[in-house]
């Protein structure tokens, strides 16, 4: 999903990931338990399970209205951790370099004077 190139890194090489506590802090506590249950199956499942399981979340629309509906909740849930994790800003311990630096983006918030 996010695999790195032209200056940004994999996903894999920024220790965002670390952060996944932190990202799904303020997520029902059984989208927490569910999400925690699809990571540890991609955990043990092979690579080309996983690619397909996106492959057909990506392509929900080809489906019945039933499945395509699950689907489509299971690629917002995956995609909108992994987005939301890469973009962050967070890196893992050792890591300096983020997505943030390649688009060179910086947030700041002051209170205006007066």
């Amino acid at each position: 999903m996010m695999p790195g190139g032209q200056d940004f890194p994999a996903f894999s090489e920024t220790g965002c990931i670390a952060y996944v506590d932190t990202a799904m802090g303020s997520a029902h506590p059984d989208d927490i338990r569910d999400f925690g249950m699809l990571l540890l199956f991609f955990y043990i499942a092979p690579t080309m399970v996983i690619h397909w399981i996106v492959k057909l979340a990506d392509n929900a629309d080809r489906f019945p209205t039933a499945v395509a509906a699950l689907l489509r909740k299971l690629n917002i849930g995956i995609k909108g951790v992994v987005v939301s994790l890469y973009y962050s800003g967070k890196t893992g311990l050792g890591i300096s370099h983020n997505p943030l630096d390649t688009i060179e983006f910086s947030l700041t918030c002051e209170r205006p004077e007066g």
